[in-house]
């Protein structure tokens, strides 16, 4: 059985990391024999990150989806990927001639010839590499969204991919998947198109399945937890004793409206959110706790300076020590982190989805819908702060809440994580299931099949949680 696991990835993102880690890892768990490729935005790191060959996503870059061509083999497993490496861009002066050639051409004003002339050949290539995959799994993460890049980024991806896979002969699936936003009459016709090829649909939250129903009333599917619940958690070492009377905060902020780094900007928003972030930090390093700024993704990392800037001048030099940087290349290194810390302040989702799996009590500050509902799902609620009205002195309340609760958080975190993954466990066990009993060659007797086994699992409801 040949898989391609498209996601919008480029090997940075570690929350994007975690769920491809855990999607290769269950797959192989149910079928050790099964052949897996990725389809993503940076090939080459994606390769060498998740040891799987892995083919350019995209031919053309966009705002905030910056997309790069070059096919890249797995390195352990490079007699597997000669389809691939076929397509591979040759080195040398070859590749130089032809970014010069179309260098020039776009200064001649033949820009879009040169455009459709791309996207042309990975329209061809793209279907040359379907014909010899099975199934095209879109795997979980923020998929129904234009926000990064508009219409004819992401959601024309997988209008292409949906099409090319079908008419290759293979089947489509979207598995978890999470949506934002889709509000361009043009991204809702691509993802009609796209979610209208698919067999089988589950969503990662009640919203993002309302969102699809709102494309395609055909699109309905069940609600399954994110793809990273079901991610392999490896024993960590306890804490030493010497060390466990000082507590540990870790504190990630995020770009959000950070001009430059975010789609949407608003600098008097950024400006707000970081001096509130600074003031609570500061007021736990005046209470003796140790605070460690980390990051899920990269661009992340670029806000620790200023964060910290904005903190050293309201403590005294002693203080300062205890404002740590976390480093953090790979989701093992985030997790090894995570575990050393004892509770957590952070934005991104799967930042929070990490820190539950480390079982680490969490404050929330909220940018979007699917935070909201992480967080209810997760018995939260109250520990989820708007991240465009929250001050210091809430998130600090509540860090002194949730501190007096600790030990009873801790054990409603640990009945979810092992609730998701049994659900997540059984979506694994019905893919192996109709991939077994030749679900790639009747699509509309599959999906039939699929739809009433789904119900089995988590019937959708409009007023409640499905997985729940």
């Amino acid at each position: 059985m040949k898989i391609a696991l498209l996601t919008p990835y480029d090997g940075g993102n570690l929350g994007d990391a975690a769920i491809l880690d855990a999607l290769t890892g269950n797959l192989r768990q149910y079928d050790p024999q099964v052949h897996l490729c990725g389809i993503t935005l940076y090939p080459e790191r994606t390769a060498a990150r998740h040891s799987i060959p892995c083919y350019p996503l995209a031919a053309i870059s966009r705002p905030y989806y910056h997309a790069t061509t070059a096919p890249a083999a797995a390195p352990n497993n490079r007699a597997a990927t000669s389809h691939i490496r076929k397509n591979a861009e040759k080195p040398g002066f070859l590749a130089r001639l032809k970014r010069a050639i179309r260098g020039l051409l776009f200064r001649m004003g033949l820009g879009p010839l040169v455009r459709l002339a791309q996207e042309s050949v990975h329209i061809f290539r793209s279907y040359r590499l379907l014909r010899t995959v099975d199934m095209l799994v879109v795997a979980g993460g923020g998929q129904l969204d234009d926000e990064w890049g508009g219409s004819w980024a992401h959601p024309y991806a997988l209008m292409k991919w949906a099409v090319l896979a079908r008419a290759a002969g293979g089947s489509v699936i979207f598995l978890s998947v999470g949506g934002c936003r889709a509000e361009l009459r043009l991204t809702r016709l691509f993802l009609r198109i796209a979610l209208s090829f698919a067999c089988y649909r589950s969503y990662r939250d009640e919203g993002s399945r309302q969102l699809a129903l709102a494309i395609a009333r055909s699109a309905d599917g069940p609600v399954v937890p994110d793809l990273a619940f079901s991610l392999p958690i490896p024993r960590q070492p306890q804490r030493a004793d010497s060390d466990s009377a000082q507590l540990r905060v870790g504190v990630s902020p995020i770009a959000f409206a950070r001009p430059g780094m975010w789609p949407t900007e608003d600098g008097a928003q950024y400006h707000r959110y970081m001096n509130e972030l600074a003031f609570f930090a500061t007021a736990l390093l005046k209470r003796g706790i140790s605070v460690t700024l980390f990051s899920s993704c990269p661009p992340d990392d670029q806000l620790f300076e200023d964060l910290r800037a904005r903190v050293d001048s309201r403590v005294e030099a002693a203080a300062r020590t205890n404002l740590l940087f976390g480093n953090a290349a790979s989701v093992q290194d985030l997790l090894s982190l995570l575990h050393s810390l004892d509770f957590i302040v952070a934005s991104r989702l799967h930042g929070l989805i990490l820190s539950f799996l480390a079982g680490k009590p969490c404050v929330a500050l909220s940018y979007d819908r699917k935070i909201d509902a992480l967080m209810t799902d997760v018995g939260l609620t109250d520990y989820c702060l708007d991240i465009r009205s929250f001050t210091g002195e809430i998130v600090l309340t509540k860090f002194l809440d949730l501190q007096t609760k600790g030990l009873k958080v801790v054990s409603k975190i640990s009945v979810t994580n092992c609730h998701y993954d049994q659900i997540l466990q059984t979506q694994y066990r019905r893919l192996a299931g109709l991939r077994g009993s030749g679900f790639s060659t009747s699509t509309s007797t599959s999906h039939r099949a699929v739809v009433a086994s789904d119900e089995r699992v988590s019937e959708p409801r409009t007023n409640a949680r499905p997985h729940v």
